[in-house]
Order: C-alpha cells, then structure tokens, then sequence
C-alpha cells in the first residue's frame, strides 16, 4: 500500500513521470480494446476513467493539473487538421449540401432533445440550454476514429466538413437563447437581436485570428527545407492560436479551423506540411483522451438521483436520434448520397469539449442560474456515455458507409 501512495506522490510532483504513464498505460489500453474490437479511443477514455480520481485514484486532481494545458494544444492540433481538409475544391463540390445537411442535423438535434426534455416536465430554462448544447459534437473523437481506420472518401469528407461548421451552429444557438428573459417575453425581440449580435462578431473574430495566423504561418514555411523545420513552426502557431482566441474570448477551436484551412489552399507545400502534423498526431490524441477520461466524474451517475439520470438518457439518445433524422432529412433534400443520408448521424455521436464549456459559461447573472447544476450535471452526463459510445458509433459508421479499412 505504501508503495503505492509513494508513486501517485511521484505522479503528483513530476510532471515527466505522469506524462510517461499516462502515455504508457493508454497504449496498453488501445491494446485491450483492440482485442474486443473497439477504437483505440474508447480504450485511451476508459483508461483515464479507471486510472482517475473517479476509481482507482491512480491519477489525483493535482497530477492531473500538472497536464491541464494538453487538451488545449491536443484540440487546436486537432482542429487544425478537420480545417486543413476543407479545401476550396471539397467546399465547392459539395456547395450548398454542406449548409443544408449541417443546419438540419444540428437544429434536428435540438429539437428532438427540447421535445424531449419537455415532454418529461423538465423545467424550460433547463431545456433551451441543454437542446443547444446538443447541436455540438466532439471533432478529437470523430478525427481519431476515422484516422485510425484510415477512412477516405466522399462520406468522410462530408463528416469532417459538417463537424467543423456544427460547433459553430452550437454556439451560436447557445448565445442567443442566454439572452431570452422567459420571465419578460416582451423584451425577446431586441435581446435576441443583441445576441445574435454578439455571437456573429465572436466568430467573425475567431476567423480573423484564423486568418492572420494562416498568413504568418504561410511566410514562416517558405522559409523551412525540412519537415521537421515546418512541424515546429506549426505547433508554434498552433500554440499561439490557442492564447489569441483564449484572450480574446473566442472559440480557439474555429480559429485553428480557420488556420488550417486557409493553409491548405493557400499552397500544395502546406497540405504536406499539415499531412506530417496528422503522422505526428497520436501521442496527442493520446494524453487527450486519456485526461479526458479521468476528468469524467462518476459520482454524478450516482448523486444525480434516477431523475436526473433519466434526464441524461434521454438527452442522450434524443441527441443521437435527432442528428440521424437530420441527416436524413438534410442530405435528402440536398441530394446527397445514400451513406451520408442513412449513416451521417451516427458518426456525429461523440460530444465533450465545447458542450462541457457551453454549460459552464452560464454565470449567476443569467436567468437560467438556478438551473445550472442540472444543465452541467446532464452535459456530464452526457459527454461520459457519447464520449464511449461515440467512438463505436462511428466506426460503425465508417465502416457501412464503406470507406474505412480493417487493421491487419
């Protein structure tokens, strides 16, 4: 016993050593979910949870806050590669399909999951925020996924396109419906507008940042001749997006989109350079997803009481079900193929990030505060299951829409 309280001690002062272990026991648990046929990603998620203050306690809250800056970097390296494969000929092709299928799959979701939250008598300042929130997905997972059965083509690359656009939908719901004074309804109109408002100029601050680290990126990689020399100006970039957008306010997530996709297009050599960043990407998606699941507190399934586990599961699957149908709908009408109409859904599954920081932004002047620790309570909820789940459903995805590729 003692020796293991001597090594979480060890995990708690030396950053390097949790570093190793982390890395070390998320690969030996890929392993694992390999034999049983999982993604890599479920088995780095489910590693973190067993490993984390939530089981085992092999990793406490303080060895853990030692790492806290990776998901930040993990995300904007990950966001630079969903942007980086939306090029101008891609964007052209699917034209305003793109639109169509992201509206209707983001707004499907919203309101499956308000009907059925209301449905269940749950109070509406709770239901407006979480049916928001359910227009996110996680872009880390869906990535990993499909770059860990090398999946290509036209179903894949509507996925990655629909996935950078979603969050943005996401957030913008989101800011305006904090603005709504359900108690005042005579004051919607300008409240709405003002958000509304607001949230277009977040994003249009977002892109600028993207553009400009775009352009200074480009000049910097005129001057490389090695790969190795163009990785390290990109992870310096990357890194430098993060700290913009998080001074600014803004989503870093949409500006190192917006970085990797004006890089692609702006020259054939950058794609090169973004195509060794994603060879350089698996320890990354690694202390991602393995810090991801340790923060996952499982105590909320038990203190949450049954209601509100019920709550959660139909927020769940509301979700899934309401992004299918959207799917559907959206890429019928736009006369998309038959695996992105029937199978789309599916591989828009997995949530985290950006639905666990849209329920935090809710402050004490919000009318919505007295619902907050529900709202947070059930996007944990949530992000927990689809976070495993997710990955699954993916791959399934993946794999009936045929583009990906067994291991062998």
């Amino acid at each position: 016993m003692s020796q293991i309280a001597q090594m979480v001690q060890l995990l708690e002062q030396q950053a390097f050593f949790a570093a190793a272990v982390l890395l070390i026991l998320g690969f030996v648990f890929s392993l694992l979910a390999r034999v049983v046929n999982l993604p890599r990603v479920t088995g780095y998620i489910i590693a973190g949870i067993l490993l984390g203050p939530s089981v085992f306690k092999v990793f406490t809250d303080q060895a853990l806050s030692q790492l806290e800056f990776m998901p930040q970097f993990a995300l904007g390296i990950i966001a630079v590669i969903i942007g980086a494969g939306l090029s101008f000929t891609l964007i052209k092709r699917l034209g305003l399909g793109l639109l169509i299928i992201t509206l209707f799959e983001s707004l499907g979701a919203f309101f499956l999951v308000f009907c059925g939250l209301s449905l269940l008598k749950m109070p509406l300042e709770a239901v407006l925020p979480l049916a928001a929130i359910s227009a996110a997905t996680a872009p880390a997972a869906t990535v990993a996924v499909i770059r860990e059965f090398h999946a290509v083509g036209p179903f894949t690359e509507t996925t990655l396109a629909v996935v950078a656009l979603d969050d943005a939908i996401a957030i913008t719901l989101f800011g305006l419906i904090m603005t709504l004074d359900l108690k005042n309804i005579s004051g919607l109109g300008d409240a709405a507008l003002h958000s509304l408002s607001e949230s277009f100029w977040e994003i249009v601050l977002a892109v600028v940042i993207g553009l400009a680290l775009a352009l200074l990126a480009h000049l910097l990689l005129k001057l490389t001749r090695e790969i190795s020399d163009a990785l390290i100006v990109m992870i310096g970039i990357v890194l430098l997006g993060v700290t913009l957008a998080t001074v600014a306010d803004v989503s870093h997530l949409l500006a190192n989109m917006v970085l990797g996709m004006v890089l692609v297009n702006i020259s054939a050599k950058n794609s090169e350079v973004v195509t060794g960043l994603e060879r350089a990407a698996p320890p990354i998606f690694v202390f991602f997803f393995v810090l991801a699941g340790a923060h996952l507190d499982l105590a909320i399934f038990i203190d949450s009481g049954w209601t509100m586990l019920f709550w959660g599961l139909v927020f769940v699957f509301a979700r899934i079900f309401g992004k299918m149908i959207g799917s559907f709908l959206g890429g019928t009408l736009s006369g998309a193929s038959e695996p992105v109409r029937k199978y789309l859904g599916l591989a828009l599954a997995p949530q985290a990030g950006v639905a666990i920081g849209l329920s935090l932004l809710i402050g004490k002047a919000s009318a919505y505060f007295d619902f907050r620790a529900v709202i947070i309570n059930i996007t944990l909820m949530a992000v927990a299951i689809n976070e495993l789940v997710g990955p699954v459903l993916t791959k399934i995805a993946l794999f009936r829409a045929g583009e990906a590729q067994r291991e062998k």
